[in-house]
């Protein structure tokens, strides 16, 4: 029920702030609004307010502003009667409207003490593509490809951004400067991979390493508790799968609901193997197993591996720009790598995976869920500049060639093109959406 009700919230905030921002701006031309929709299908819930009727609908996956097609009183001014200049700046306000509501989160963001984590790596898989080329335990990550990497943000920038080529690492290690290419072909950063949850080709970063997986509580009466594990427990593995960061635990025991697993613990520098049964749990978006702990990661040398800074007021304007700028070609990045095959269609993410991470945002803390309606604000505005009919970016690209010839598209033609968009996003819906059941399956 939290998943649902944060992800009603979320989606509906951003449709929002995206309706608002074709809104505003044809009230700016003193275009009149029929409808303000949050919301497809049933009305829920309606109010008209001056010559505009602002409703909630009952499906929560989008919305729509509707304008006046007919001359129904004096007092309206038709959309269909300004001028094309006009008309695509109203249709250009949703997307950009996204992007600025980004920005002025990012402003927020990055007001008073900000960290990165150090590119030294605290981990490796041992089964990895990164084991078997030689990756070392604190090494530190100086360059990929000649791009310079500062920070664990930049490293995971940079798998994306060279997404279907051969990468060569530059590290340090002892204080000597050495080489390790990876061929695009053993790569896995970008692929489903069942135990590829948070290791870019096996590497783990601060604050993932061995034994850092603490137990810090253990609930009355739980499978946890009658088999015997206790507050304070340091987690090496289960089911022989080493324990690196707190999702590597949270994933394998989610996945084993109502089967027996295998836990190996280090308590008082004391080896101990415990067995227990996660018990099925209904509650979330999803089943899963749980056993009825609390857990958190060691942050106890975070001085090793963090470092802080602050910005001024102009390199926080700055970087707020550049922030969604950043976002903006990551995600076009991404998508064009999608289409050519380089990063593995099956991480299209679809509306259950946004409720779970709106639900596990919002848990985390509002600073952390602000980061995340960043990124969806980012993704958003750039969906809907994608020219397909429909879309925004395809209604402009309707006005381009209506610019280019001096008259609109046949409207028989604009239908034909309008309901081919309709089917497209319709395929490109239940593709995300069989995504999504994919990776609850995978996990």
């Amino acid at each position: 029920m939290h998943s649902i009700l944060s992800f009603i919230f979320t989606i509906s905030l951003v449709v929002i702030v995206h309706e608002f921002g074709h809104f505003i701006v044809a009230k700016m031309f003193k275009v009149s609004v029929e409808k303000f929709s949050v919301g497809f299908g049933k009305v829920l819930y309606r109010k008209k307010i001056g010559l505009t009727e602002f409703s909630l609908r009952l499906i929560p996956l989008g919305g729509f502003v509707k304008f006046y097609e007919e001359l129904k009183s004096k007092d309206l001014n038709l959309f269909e009667n300004i001028s094309l200049f006009k008309k695509s700046l109203i249709v250009l306000a949703g997307p950009l409207i996204n992007f600025i509501f980004a920005f002025f989160l990012l402003l927020f963001l990055n007001q008073g003490e900000q960290f990165k984590v150090t590119p030294q790596i605290t981990a490796i898989n041992s089964q990895s593509v990164a084991a078997k080329l030689g990756f070392e335990i604190n090494d530190v990550i100086v360059s990929i490809n000649n791009k310079k990497i500062n920070s664990v943000t930049d490293h995971n920038k940079a798998l994306i951004e060279l997404a279907n080529k051969d990468l060569t690492y530059k590290l340090l290690r002892n204080n000597v400067e050495i080489l390790i290419k990876v061929n695009s072909s053993d790569r896995t950063d970008l692929k489903i991979k069942k135990f590829n949850r948070n290791s870019p080709n096996g590497l783990y970063f601060f604050p993932s390493s061995e034994n850092s997986v603490e137990i810090s509580d253990v609930l009355p009466g739980s499978p946890a508790e009658i088999s015997g594990i206790k507050k304070h427990d340091r987690i090496i593995n289960v089911d022989n799968e080493v324990i690196f960061n707190s999702l590597d635990f949270v994933g394998l025991v989610t996945s084993k609901a109502n089967e027996p697993i295998a836990i190996k613990l280090l308590r008082n520098r004391e080896l101990i193997s415990i067995t227990v049964t996660p018990m099925l749990n209904t509650e979330n978006i999803k089943s899963i197993g749980v056993i009825g702990v609390m857990i958190k990661q060691n942050i106890d040398n975070k001085d090793k591996y963090i470092y802080y800074f602050k910005f001024s007021n102009l390199e926080i304007i700055y970087n707020s720009f550049y922030d969604v700028f950043e976002g903006i070609k990551m995600v076009f990045k991404s998508f064009i790598n999608i289409i050519a095959g380089n990063i593995d269609w099956r991480l299209l993410s679809g509306p259950i995976s946004i409720a779970e991470l709106s639900s596990e945002t919002i848990s985390m803390g509002v600073i952390t869920y602000l980061s995340f309606l960043v990124f969806l604000n980012i993704n958003v505005g750039f969906l809907n500049l994608l020219p397909i009919p429909t879309l925004d970016g395809g209604q402009l690209f309707f006005y381009i060639i209506e610019a280019v010839l001096g008259r609109p598209l046949k409207h028989q033609n604009m239908i034909i093109c309008q309901r081919l968009g309709v089917f497209l996003l319709f395929l490109l819906f239940m593709l995300a959406v069989y995504n999504d059941v994919f990776n609850l399956m995978m996990n």
